[in-house]
């Protein structure tokens, strides 16, 4: 088991480093001069220009840039905002909470209903709940999340009233310093009424928003890997001798479907966190996600840089998570490799 899983930790190694490089090259291929952003493209002689590229390193050659970019990150160091002059991993870290409340939201909704849904779907196998449920997979899948947001916010906010439109709570009603920056957990330990209710109101419509996606893949696999354990012979066995549908279905078949389920769920780990950039765009939570779009548009390369490392890292170490939870689930995984 040890072997197993350090080699699997030695072959991320390549991915880091292939993330480095395209991450740096993609970067500067935006257009735009992070200087002229940061100082204003009029009213700043070329000698003041000069000296700010040479303290921000951009007068060196790119190869130098991306060999310092490197070194640094060996180091820890991500580097330091050109917009706030901090330190882009505290930037991170602040903002990182409000991205995973978000995405564990999300995941939790999709689990919620797409494992039960897709479990059902395949016990009634041609009836109109299931070809009605795949019809509502397939078209959450295809969905564009900056679309199917803005509608929802029309619907729900706009027209009825019943969810807010953005934020994390109403800062009227509510204010109270951060404790772990999770906003249903500092709403919670706060001592003001409501606030906790009026947390999870700001979150339900970006959440649900956000687990559209991954809510169609679990439920179609879900169905699809219980389609093949129903007909397995110990199925068949177990409801020779009598035991009710639901031990059948509930104890012995979806047990068994959850191996490839639980793969799909950590590997839209990387689906949750993209599509948290949108998201938090559409509904202006004060994420990770929302943070990289604004750094692009200031052309902020130490922000960008360091913001997409950090959030591959988290997508990488999930993914090897659930590997490894894979091949503890089903040994013979880690004896085929």
């Amino acid at each position: 088991m040890f072997r197993y899983i350090l080699r699997r930790i030695v072959l991320t190694v390549p991915t880091f480093v292939a993330l480095m490089f395209i991450t740096f090259v993609a970067i500067r291929l935006v257009p735009g001069d992070p200087v002229e952003v940061r100082v204003g493209e009029h009213g700043i002689s070329p000698e003041r220009l000069a000296m700010f590229r040479r303290q921000l390193g951009l007068d060196q050659p790119v190869w130098k840039q991306f060999l310092d970019y490197v070194w640094r990150l060996l180091h820890g160091d991500f580097g330091t905002s050109l917009s706030t002059s901090n330190p882009v991993l505290r930037e991170f870290l602040t903002l990182f909470p409000a991205t995973l409340e978000l995405s564990f939201a999300a995941m939790l909704i999709a689990v919620i209903i797409g494992v039960p849904a897709g479990a059902i779907a395949a016990v009634k196998r041609g009836s109109a709940y299931d070809h009605i449920l795949m019809a509502a997979s397939v078209t959450g899948f295809s969905m564009p999340i900056f679309w199917w947001g803005l509608l929802l916010i029309m619907l729900f906010s706009e027209r009825w009233g019943l969810t807010p439109v953005s934020g994390r709570i109403d800062l009227i009603k509510y204010y109270f310093e951060p404790v772990t920056g999770f906003m249903l957990i500092d709403a919670a330990l706060s001592d003001q009424k409501g606030a906790l209710l009026d947390a999870l109101h700001h979150l339900a419509l970006p959440a649900f928003v956000l687990g559209t996606l991954p809510l169609a893949v679990i439920a179609r696999m879900t169905r699809s890997s219980m389609l093949e354990v129903l007909n397995e012979d110990y199925i068949r066995a177990a409801r020779a001798k009598g035991l009710s549908p639901f031990r059948v279905v509930g104890l012995h078949a979806l047990r068994n479907a959850m191996i490839p389920v639980v793969t799909v769920i950590g590997l839209s780990v990387g689906a949750l966190l993209s599509g948290a950039v949108l998201t938090e765009t559409i509904f202006s939570w004060p994420g990770v996600g929302k943070w990289l779009i604004e750094s692009i548009f200031r052309r902020d390369y130490p922000a960008l840089q360091g913001g997409v490392m950090l959030i591959s890292s988290v997508v990488i170490l999930v993914s090897l998570a659930v590997d490894i939870l894979y091949s503890v689930i089903n040994p013979r995984i880690r004896h085929a490799r």
